[in-house]
């Protein structure tokens, strides 16, 4: 059982049985769930394929219909519309996976060794276009063109699809043009949507031609559902400092962290929109939103994976040596830099209608603990924009006028992320603390949107 302790807006644990602990799930390097389940099909995918999946999407290559095979020495596995191969060979290039040639194997099936139909024989040696929508290629002698060659160009091209095999015919009631490793449809019911081209489902025909198994498999205990939220690309390039895998951040309004990944188990805190969270490990819970994902976060609480995002931080205007700040007004978040590496990042409270500045400032003095009291700056108690704050801690100054980096306890957590001050940069206390720790006199604060 877990025991925890609410401590100036932080989670302390204070005892946890492991037994009591779901086992963290297999990640990848970057800490992505390694292999996922796909319902409609009930088959898994995982590692290059997984991968190669992800970069070219359902519409291309369909859902998984089998698991991973052996023929002829190659791992493949076959799909709805394509059958991948593995070549380790070309580990860490795009060629690690390939696709079968579907299209001709198609070609064969239908019309023979010979492609004995008019739309397979080759233009004429020499043949050119003049037009710019039309493109002729040497390698086969065939053209493409219009609806085609726009999806042809716009999804993968020459490796994705191969050369056309074909020219444009009349097939099973549709335009359809055969490529080395597909077959397109023109479905002009669909002009101007994702559906106009579509794909054979040449995959599921070769499964059957060769006796494939494709029977559905229950859902290992080592794989997740498949969410697109939760097999990101965009992890690879999240926050990163050593404290989790990588750092998330609340994608919804506000997300419960419960002791448990379940939707029944206690509430430790409520977190808001944007606010950085350190993701620790991948976990499988209760089904949220079609997705079984949890993540394990600091001091032993569970967030529901579809409720957070991969935390990418916009790149700064300019670095600086040592230790300094970055405050990134479009993204509301203070960034802790040794050089040119980040080590923290805390989400903000900005000024209202401008009143941040925005530029290079050095901290020019620290107060450890102080009242604010606008009369100081000139705003006399009573007039617009006055305020007076008791035990305001953890603030920096940067500029004249009583502009700082400081804690402050009065805006509520759901109102961070946006422009709520009268021109400081304001940081929930821990974070505040952290900053304080971080910056010394004469250390950068850079602002900026």
């Amino acid at each position: 059982m877990v025991v925890l302790t609410v401590i100036a807006g932080g989670l302390t644990p204070q005892s946890a049985a492991a037994e009591d602990a779901p086992a963290p799930l297999p990640v990848t390097a970057q800490g992505m769930a390694a292999k996922a389940y796909f319902p409609p099909t009930s088959h898994t995918l995982s590692g290059s394929l997984l991968n190669s999946w992800m970069d070219t999407g359902l519409m291309i290559i369909g859902y998984p219909i089998s698991e991973p095979v052996q023929e002829k020495g190659r791992t493949v596995q076959y799909f709805e519309r394509s059958r991948l191969e593995v070549w380790p060979e070309h580990a860490g290039t795009k060629w690690e996976v390939q696709g079968t040639l579907l299209g001709t194997w198609l070609a064969e099936q239908r019309y023979g060794a010979t492609r004995n139909h008019p739309a397979f024989t080759p233009l004429p040696v020499g043949s050119t276009s003049d037009n710019p929508d039309r493109v002729i290629f040497p390698e086969t002698m065939h053209s493409l063109a219009y609806s085609f060659k726009k999806y042809w160009d716009q999804n993968g091209g020459l490796w994705q699809f191969g050369f056309p095999i074909s020219e444009e015919f009349q097939e099973d009631g549709y335009t359809v043009q055969y490529f080395e490793r597909a077959r397109f449809e023109w479905h002009p019911e669909f002009a101007g949507t994702q559906f106009e081209v579509l794909l054979g489902l040449l995959g599921n025909d070769y499964a059957k031609d060769m006796k494939i198994p494709t029977n559905p498999v229950a859902q290992p205990a080592d794989a997740l559902i498949y969410d697109a939220g939760v097999f990101n690309p965009q992890i690879a390039s999240a926050f990163r400092n050593g404290t989790g895998m990588w750092w998330a951040r609340v994608s919804t309004d506000a997300v419960s962290i419960r002791t448990a990944p379940r939707a029944d188990a206690p509430s430790m805190d409520v977190v808001y929109n944007r606010r950085p969270i350190a993701i620790h490990a991948v976990v499988k819970g209760d089904v949220r939103e079609g997705s079984d994902a949890w993540y394990l976060t600091d001091n032993y609480g569970y967030v529901p994976a579809v409720y957070v995002s991969p935390l990418v931080l916009n790149t700064p205007p300019q670095t600086f040596s040592g230790h300094w700040v970055d405050v990134n007004l479009s993204q509301f978040y203070a960034v802790a830099y040794n050089g040119s590496t980040p080590t923290y990042v805390a989400i903000i409270a900005a000024g209202r209608d401008g009143k941040t500045p925005i530029g290079v400032f050095n901290v020019q003095y620290q107060v450890r603990s102080e009242i604010m009291d606008s009369a100081t700056v000139g705003i006399p108690h009573g007039s617009p924009g006055w305020y007076y704050l008791e035990n305001v801690e953890y603030t920096q100054y940067f500029l004249a006028g009583g502009y700082a980096l400081h804690g402050n306890y009065w805006t509520p957590e759901a109102n961070f992320g946006g422009f709520t001050s009268n021109g400081c940069v304001g940081l929930m206390n821990p974070d505040a603390a952290y900053f304080w720790n971080w910056l010394n006199p004469g250390d950068v604060v850079s602002i900026h949107f």
